[in-house]
């Protein structure tokens, strides 16, 4: 099954605009030229060519919708200059499990596999690879609704020990996840990178001198931002020279802290690892490559990374693109209804009245006490009169809702009818014709 998919939905932005950045400098002269040459250098660090596209997604098994990012990356870059970006600066639990559909009789459930410790705020960056994954056990005796899921999650697991050397659980999850996918016919990136690397390169460096130079400029600025897209970051401290900084620093266990200015140059000065935020990790990347694809999320929250990168120090990152895909897997629905009228009986018991004046007494209730001020006695009054009505309107139409009740579908049929819907079951599971048909087309 599947349905709708969406890609390349264009949106230009130009790399540099005129402004004022944490200096008061005139950002028309100098700042622009200095990070034009950091980002050159850059990409010589990183092995990024000129002109190149890319995207980027923490690691783990992705399901179809984040596929799409990659096929929409390499069909529309030049040759050899297609980048996958390890979002490793994030600490996402979905990095060390997997899930998968099972029958359980004869109805779809779900398993959750937990092949690596639990992330619990851990950057993955800073989490070691798994030198021995478990899980792999529970695959035995399972029963799977389509014939091949079993062998696509063993090939998983191989995947994992082959790359049980990688330098962090995110790359090892991200390889596995491209080492059974290719054979698929998935087409991989010509150069992958991590966003943890990111801040050691020159214009990470230049970024970070940025912000130590005004702390408060870039902590108002970045809070001011978020009414462009509100609830996509935590806003800032504002402390003057010790405001908050949009990175990340190592705190025990690899479990990210927040930043402060003066947290930041004690960690610069004992050498230790900075990681960066949402908005800097997508502004460094868009602004190295030529294109950018995002998927809906990142197309939201770049509307605050986009005012906060100009109002801070007077450029805008290069163009994005958004990309995304619904696809289902082919599983079994239950027959039963899949409306449960008993539910919505027993929450509206005035649908029951024929004649309708049940429900129109009900809707002048609730206009009635919305009239009331929040919080008032009087308010209060008329929700308990409109409650007092629901019940008994329950109990005039008590045999109507119990014959609702007998017909309702179960819980479980109800569960197994979501999962049939859900798109995003790890696309290692889905056939590989589907896989393929995403990266046919024109591409490199």
């Amino acid at each position: 099954m599947s349905g709708e998919r969406t890609m390349d939905h264009a949106t230009p932005r130009p790399v540099d605009q005129p402004g004022h950045g944490a200096l008061g400098v005139d950002l028309r002269g100098a700042i622009p030229g200095v990070l034009a040459g950091a980002l050159d250098e850059s990409r010589r660090q990183l092995g990024i060519p000129t002109g190149a596209h890319g995207f980027g997604h923490q690691a783990g098994p992705w399901h179809m919708g984040i596929l799409a990012k990659q096929a929409a990356v390499v069909r529309s870059a030049p040759v050899g200059a297609s980048v996958h970006a390890i979002v490793d600066h994030d600490a996402n639990d979905d990095a060390t499990s997997i899930r998968a559909p099972i029958l359980s009789d004869g109805l779809v459930d779900g398993l959750l596999v937990r092949w690596g410790p639990a992330v619990a705020g851990a950057a993955t960056a800073w989490m070691p690879a798994v030198k021995r994954p478990a899980g792999r056990d529970r695959l035995g005796g399972v029963g799977w609704p389509l014939p091949w899921i079993g062998e696509r999650l063993r090939a998983w697991f191989d995947e994992l020990e082959r790359h049980a050397d990688a330098p962090s659980v995110a790359v090892q999850a991200a390889r596995a996840n491209q080492g059974v996918l290719v054979p698929l016919g998935v087409r991989p990136c010509a150069i992958t990178v991590s966003t943890s690397s990111l801040m050691t390169t020159a214009v990470g460096h230049a970024v970070v001198d940025l912000m130590l130079a005004d702390p408060a400029r870039c902590a108002a600025t970045f809070n001011a931002s978020l009414v462009h897209a509100p609830r996509t970051a935590t806003p800032l401290a504002e402390r003057g020279d010790q405001s908050e900084l949009p990175l990340w620093l190592r705190g025990k266990g690899g479990v990210r802290r927040r930043a402060t200015a003066s947290a930041v140059r004690e960690a610069l000065s004992k050498g230790e690892s900075i990681l960066p935020r949402a908005f800097v990790a997508s502004g460094l990347l868009r602004l190295l490559l030529s294109r950018f694809v995002h998927g809906t999320g990142g197309g939201t929250y770049e509307l605050a990374g986009d005012a906060w990168w100009h109002a801070w120090i007077g450029v805008r990152p290069g163009p994005y693109t958004i990309a995304t895909a619904t696809e289902l897997l082919p599983l079994s629905e239950p027959s039963a209804p899949s409306v449960d009228l008993f539910r919505r009986a027993w929450t509206n018991p005035e649908l029951l009245d024929p004649s309708g004046r049940a429900l129109e007494e009900r809707q002048m209730m609730l206009a009635a006490m919305q009239r009331e001020p929040t919080g008032s006695a009087a308010r209060r009054t008329a929700f308990q009169a409109m409650r007092d009505v629901i019940e008994s309107l329950r109990s005039r139409y008590a045999l109507e809702l119990e014959d609702l009740r007998q017909r309702a579908p179960a819980r479980e049929q109800r569960r197994t009818e979501a999962l049939a819907h859900d798109r995003t079951w790890p696309a290692i599971l889905h056939d590989a014709g589907t896989l393929a048909g995403m990266f046919s087309g024109s591409g490199r």
